[in-house]
């Protein structure tokens, strides 16, 4: 799911007397009152059916609810009776981003500027919010256009303030509170600014400062609801329930308490507070009472998952996909699909959420490891040989690639497509001992010759890397050594035309110091002694 951005207030010039109402939604959004924003636009667009900024801030409201086909009406509705008008070119624009269409975008950002009558600032500022809110964000260009209003105007406080969420969100902690700072000087009784520089010293790990603002807030301007949210999530944080509780409660008593609200309360406990218990009672609240709200599943699907409640999570997942069939999808909502369905063993489900995943986002390529190992760990090899190729196609492949594939094939006696794939972990990672040993394990099994040499090279790489620190290493490796000793050892008695057995000897030697009792390993070393003293002699 895209990152939620809170909604800030622009400030587009209206004309007549409709100003004043323009300005009234304008702040419902900023407090996140959203029906009492989308009430008032419709009776704005009631009373002057021709104002583009009625149907721009109607769009704006269902866009905040996510609702992006809802909006995307509105806008169109006021480009079609508004078109001279920038708002709903801007509203038009930002669909088009949602949609990746950043060339259509631009021309209606265009559109919008050269409708401007007056300064351009408003304009640039509602553009920069298209590009920063959108579910394709563009954050250069946020900065570009925040940075334009702000040029074009510089006594408003309030490009100032945008301008430090663009900074914010290009992780410039540092500018954006140079900005935020200088939008309080000139706004000082303004709530949302001295909220977002608290934010910014959470974002930069000072929370106990971020706390105090906050605290400070609440206590100033007790009806501003946007600062009881920021403060109930540090609370849940740090375990203070008993402060956090009432916190909430008050949030929901100044958003409105209509079924729009709560839903978004949900919205929030899920994604920002982690309250998953909370998030799961608030839904089951709304679906009670509205249970067309198919919407609630995907908050369910994600608390119950994260909770560890991976069945609920599952059903709850397959209820959204099924309700809510025309809403559009995040990768998260696939995700948590997917890994719900891994969990329960439901392994073609998982697969196939998990590829709508890389459907929607290409670079998410770590998604072929997830579907690979989950495969591999049903010991459904040639799935995860499948998924993996699948990987090392579209992004440069990585030892551990090739370790599942190579294992893989290993399993299913592929030795020789196992070699392959473990000469590629050996050349990604020449230090990795287990690397070595696998291959000689593999070349093990391919030498049918009567004279055994192939995993020769690979055991003594092998112990190359492993006997400068082997008095340290656990069990497990020393019986692996003890194995390529005993390999070695057979090697040089064996498998070459002259045996050199003071060099197998020292190989079984090596054996005995790791495995003292072993009386096998006691009567090969007294043979091989007595062989050479009864005049066996040396390779050399």
């Amino acid at each position: 799911m895209k990152k939620l951005v809170l909604w800030s207030v622009f400030i587009l010039v209206s004309q007549g007397a409709f100003a004043q109402t323009v300005a009234e939604i304008q702040k419902m959004m900023s407090d996140e009152n959203i029906s009492g924003a989308r009430k008032m636009a419709r009776e704005l667009i009631q009373k002057e059916p021709t104002n583009g900024d009625g149907y721009y801030y109607l769009g704006e409201t269902f866009y905040f609810d996510e609702a992006q086909d809802s909006a995307a009406f509105w806008y169109n509705k006021g480009l079609a009776l508004a078109p001279d008008a920038p708002a709903p070119h801007v509203g038009v624009g930002k669909i088009a981003l949602d949609k990746g269409l950043g060339q259509d975008a631009e021309k209606s950002f265009g559109r919008a500027l050269r409708f401007v009558k007056k300064k351009p600032a408003e304009a640039y500022a509602l553009i920069g919010s298209a590009y920063l809110t959108s579910q394709k964000p563009n954050i250069d260009k946020a900065l570009e256009n925040f940075t334009l209003a702000r040029d074009n105007d510089t006594k408003n406080p309030r490009y100032f303030m945008l301008l430090g969420d663009a900074l914010v969100a290009a992780d410039k902690i540092g500018d954006a509170q140079t900005n935020y700072t200088f939008a309080s000087e000139k706004d000082k009784q303004n709530p949302e600014i001295l909220m977002k520089i608290a934010r910014t010293y959470l974002k930069s790990g000072i929370a106990d400062v971020a706390q105090k603002n906050l605290e400070d807030i609440v206590a100033k301007f007790p009806n501003y609801s946007p600062a009881y949210k920021d403060l109930y999530e540090i609370y849940f944080n740090n375990k203070l329930y008993s402060k956090g509780t009432p916190l909430l409660s008050k949030y929901v008593e100044l958003v409105g308490t209509d079924i729009d609200a709560r839903a978004r309360l949900v919205r929030f406990l899920t994604a920002l507070a982690k309250d998953y218990d909370r998030a799961i009672t608030e839904a089951k609240t709304v679906l009670q009472q509205d249970p067309a709200r198919g919407e609630m599943y995907r908050y369910l699907a994600w608390a119950y998952y994260e909770k560890g409640s991976f069945k609920e999570s599952f059903d709850a997942s397959k209820l959204f996909f099924e309700k809510e069939v025309n809403r559009k999808k995040y990768t998260s909502d696939y995700e948590y699909y997917a890994k719900a369905a891994a969990k329960l063993g439901e392994k073609d489900a998982a697969a196939m959420n998990y590829m709508k995943v890389v459907e929607m986002d290409s670079s998410r390529t770590e998604v072929y490891d997830m579907i690979g190992r989950m495969y591999y760990d049903a010991k459904d090899y040639p799935k995860a040989i499948d998924f993996y190729n699948q990987k090392i196609l579209k992004v440069k492949p990585t030892n551990q690639d090739y370790f599942f594939i190579g294992n893989s094939h290993m399993v299913m006696k592929n030795y020789a497509l196992a070699d392959s794939a473990y000469r590629k972990v050996n050349e990604l990672n020449p230090t990795y001992a287990a690397g070595w040993y696998t291959r000689a394990r593999i070349n093990i099994a391919l030498d049918t010759a009567e004279k055994k040499s192939f995993a020769k090279p690979f055991y003594e790489k092998y112990l190359e890397l492993i006997e400068p620190t082997l008095e340290k290493a656990d069990q497990r490796t020393k019986t692996n050594v003890i194995a390529a000793y005993a390999y070695l050892g057979e090697y040089y008695v064996n498998h070459i035309e002259t045996p050199d057995l003071p060099k197998a000897l020292t190989y079984f030697e090596k054996m005995l110091a790791l495995d003292p009792a072993n009386a096998d390993i006691q009567t090969t070393i007294k043979n091989i002694k007595d062989a050479i003293a009864a005049g066996g002699k040396d390779r050399d």
